[in-house]
């Protein structure tokens, strides 16, 4: 966590060796946080700001950790209606 903008020299300062383990992490305004996520089983991962006003307009993203094996008891595929961005555009779901 830091102040004013992120840049790739960010990466230096980054607490890797006693992180804290936490669902919640609190980006203060004019701000940034980096978050490690362990994606430690497959599914659909929900990110996402807790305030109510940012989530409407969507300021969240659904990641998906993929298997081969496709399990329905897992995991649900993902919706038709569903809206893409980046590199996912045009891209079938």
């Amino acid at each position: 966590m830091d102040g004013g903008q992120w840049s790739a020299a960010s990466r230096t300062g980054y607490n890797l060796r006693d992180t804290i383990s936490r669902v919640t992490v609190q980006v203060y305004p004019k701000s940034w946080t980096a978050v490690y996520m362990p994606l430690d089983n497959v599914g659909m991962w929900n990110v996402r700001s807790e305030n109510w006003a940012r989530q409407y307009l969507g300021q969240q993203f659904y990641l998906r950790v993929y298997s081969p094996a496709n399990s329905w008891r897992d995991e649900a595929p993902i919706p038709n209606n569903v809206l893409l961005c980046g590199k996912a555009v045009g891209r079938q779901p």
